[in-house]
């Protein structure tokens, strides 16, 4: 799969950037040798509990990139003045990249949701679409489950040998809450802009 053809479309609340959302990023890259993964935070109109202004998930996210320079933010969604479904944000990301191939990462648990999507079967058509592994939950049991989705196998790619851990924002936002350390969920200067921004308190 190596191309310097392939733009990755990391999308999420990023709320806060995990040192999984990183790794799995990091990893990704040096899988498919794309030329870079861009990570794309759902923009404010986006009604989810507990979600921080924008800017604030931006700058974290920039942060995260200084240490690869293949990663980027995408403020695709931020940008909009409403909710862009997500077939809209690829649709604007590929007439940005016109000559570059768009693979778009999801879980299991968003695969297992896809036939809810808007438009969804353009979407598994369009684009190429890598699926992580959920738990105990693989690419494979979702095509046992809803057999449909086989149809369009040749744009849906597994990632063996992923290294997925479950650190999620929700934890170290409840950390934070709770006056636990967060040393170990993120990285040290994401960790240093939530205390002098007094996020998540």
């Amino acid at each position: 799969m190596h191309s310097n053809n392939i733009i990755l479309v990391y999308g999420g609340a990023f709320n806060p950037p995990s040192a999984s959302h990183i790794t799995l990023a990091k990893q990704l890259l040096n899988y498919t040798g794309a030329k870079k993964l861009m990570f794309v935070p759902v923009g404010n109109q986006y009604k989810k509990k507990e979600l921080i202004p924008a800017y604030h998930r931006i700058n974290m996210l920039q942060i995260a990139c200084e240490c690869n320079n293949r990663l980027e933010v995408n403020t695709t969604d931020v940008d909009f003045k409403r909710r862009l479904y997500t077939i809209e944000t690829l649709e604007i990301i590929k007439k940005q990249n016109s000559d570059k191939d768009i693979y778009f990462i999801i879980g299991t648990d968003n695969l297992r949701d896809i036939l809810n999507w808007k438009h969804w079967q353009r979407l598994l058509t369009e684009y190429k679409i890598i699926v992580m592994d959920r738990g105990e939950d693989t690419i494979f049991k979702v095509f046992k489950d809803i057999p449909i989705l086989k149809k369009y196998k040749a744009n849906l790619i597994q990632i063996p040998g992923l290294l997925v851990n479950n650190i999620s924002s929700t934890l170290i936002r409840n950390n934070i809450r709770q006056d636990k350390t967060i040393e170990h969920l993120t990285i040290k200067k994401i960790i240093k802009y939530i205390k002098e921004n007094n996020l998540y308190k």
